[in-house]
């Protein structure tokens, strides 16, 4: 396991999975290394039958049964191949679950048996959309957690907690929210020695800050410091914050020194592509184009950005899974095809702004804490798209102002005021406009974003020293429901 582990923080995904392959084939498991579509779904089915006709009670029981040696060290060798199968979205990935689940079913169920069920929950929601059936299986991990937790007086269950984290809790609860389990699960896990799980951990835990409203001169702060320790012990969680860097770089204007901790590996966006093309890690090279989507929208470039949303939906399965990404990839996307339909026309635009606002709408529907400005937002924008009502366009930006004040996304009340502004200023209203674009310049600057609201500043052509200049209304970093 150790080696398998080991090539795959390497980057080298394929030998990882092949040589665990061969392990388990002499070990007699008869897993097929390409799998077809049907043979996933058959054995998924399979799997959901078992765990649902056993129930959570008998899941459970199976946890207190002694776990022999043998089994131990098979879980884990199934466990080792799991990093590589969902950083390249091998479609190993939902097998690999499979056979780790059945097997745990025959012979009980141990601490590393949890990250099956956490990927489980994923795949409900991947394959089916199934969000209630993903967080029963969530809901399953975690009560594994606890009676090992009970059992040992610790956990060691890291990385399955990640997963959930990331893939499964992103639908139900606020980013803010989830980026401080992640920063304790990295606190927990480096204490206890394992690397791997407390590096993603800290990454993914500044990521969710980043795209959740976090005062950025408070994620700016140590930045160099966290890409230096990334660097040193997880070359694939490093290249992920380094995409959060280049961001954070364009939203406040400040200069880090990020590329040289790579040691001229990457200079680059373009060198952090090639690499993870060369070593086929579809997860990155996705959520690069993703980043790539957010820099030119807050630049202006909407061509460019189109041009990027084009190449992230691309690249499947990694595309669809569930992530944060999917979710600001499309809410990005639907805000830059209605900016270029109004601009350009093109049906094909806004037929697929509408795909994401139905989309907006789903995840709504779970949860309108986390979603309901976004969805608000889209909302007004495809009815300013279609020449709705003036009446009903206008009630849906205030609406989505109104839901990002009280749930704290400054970020996205300053975005939301921008659009107001660009929209009254279509119609010709340039003193309402103006009005609007002071307030996204005030709390945007409240954000930390200090060059987007400069930019406003200069685009909008902007006196600050006339009219009504909005107080900020976030009086403090902890957001939660501070606005008025």
């Amino acid at each position: 396991p150790l080696v398998l582990r080991s090539l795959s923080q390497s980057g080298k995904h394929k030998e990882s999975m092949s040589r665990g392959l061969e392990i388990l084939h002499k070990l007699n498991f008869d897993i097929n290394f390409t799998p077809t579509p049907e043979s996933l779904m058959k054995s998924l089915a399979a799997t959901y039958g078992m765990v649902s006709k056993l129930g959570t009670d008998h899941l459970m029981s199976l946890c207190g049964k002694e776990v022999d040696e043998y089994v131990h060290r098979i879980i884990k060798i199934l466990d080792a191949i799991f990093a590589s199968c969902y950083a390249s979205s091998s479609p190993l990935l939902p097998l690999i679950s499979c056979v780790i689940a059945k097997f745990s079913l025959e012979h009980g169920i141990c601490e590393e048996s949890a990250a099956a069920f956490a990927v489980l929950g994923m795949l409900k929601i991947f394959n089916q959309g199934d969000y209630t059936g993903g967080r029963y299986f969530a809901n399953i991990m975690n009560e594994i957690a606890q009676i090992h937790e009970k059992k040992k007086k610790s956990s060691m269950l890291f990385l399955p907690k990640l997963l959930v984290y990331l893939s499964i809790e992103i639908w139900f609860l606020p980013p803010r929210t989830i980026s401080k389990m992640l920063l304790t699960n990295y606190q927990q896990a480096i204490r206890k020695g394992w690397i791997d799980a407390a590096m993603i951990s800290l990454q993914t835990g500044w990521r969710f800050q980043l795209f959740g409203g976090e005062h950025l001169s408070h994620v700016y702060k140590s930045s160099e410091d966290r890409i230096r320790v990334l660097v040193k012990h997880s070359a694939y969680a490093a290249k992920c914050a380094l995409l959060d860097s280049i961001l954070l770089m364009e939203l406040t204007g400040k200069e880090g020194d990020y590329f040289s901790q790579f040691e001229g590996l990457i200079c680059s966006m373009n060198d952090l592509q090639d690499l993870a093309k060369s070593s086929s890690d579809l997860h990155l090279l996705q959520s690069s184009h993703v980043f790539n989507v957010l820099l030119h929208w807050w630049r202006g470039n909407y061509e460019a950005a189109e041009e990027s949303s084009q190449l992230a939906s691309m690249i499947m399965p990694a595309s669809k899974m569930p992530t944060i990404y999917l979710i600001f990839h499309n809410f990005f996307r639907a805000l830059t095809l209605f900016n270029l339909y109004r601009k350009h026309g093109g049906e094909e635009r806004l037929t697929g702004g509408k795909e994401m606002v139905d989309k907006m709408e789903e995840w709504a529907n779970i949860s309108m804490a986390v979603f309901g400005n976004k969805l608000l937002l889209l909302k007004a924008e495809y009815s300013a798209s279609i020449c709705d009502e003036f009446d009903q366009t206008r009630k849906f930006y205030e609406g989505s102002i109104k839901s990002a004040q009280d749930h704290g996304n400054i970020h996205e009340l300053a975005l939301a005021h921008e659009l107001l502004g660009k929209y009254e200023l279509d119609r010709g209203c340039s003193t309402i406009a103006n009005e609007c674009f002071k307030k996204a310049y005030t709390y945007y600057s409240q954000w930390g974003a200090t060059a987007i609201a400069e930019r406003t500043l200069r685009t909008y052509s902007l006196d600050m020293n006339t009219g009504d200049t909005p107080e900020p209304q976030l009086k403090n970093q902890k957001h939660s429901r501070q606005c008025d």
